[in-house]
């Protein structure tokens, strides 16, 4: 589970997208990654942990 503060930044950074008038998904995440790294949030990509497929 998140912490309130950390979903908070979160929520934060998708407003400050918004407001710029971002609104597609890709391009929200990239400005979120953007304003979080621009505060001190160091980001990391989580890797599966199996590369076996998901059952359909």
């Amino acid at each position: 589970m998140m912490c309130a503060a950390a979903l908070a930044a979160i929520r934060a950074a998708v407003e400050v997208a918004h407001g710029n008038g971002v609104q597609d998904a890709g391009n929200v995440a990239e400005v979120v990654a953007d304003e979080l790294t621009a505060v001190g949030w160091t980001l990391t990509l989580d890797e599966p942990e199996s590369d076996a497929q998901a059952p359909a």
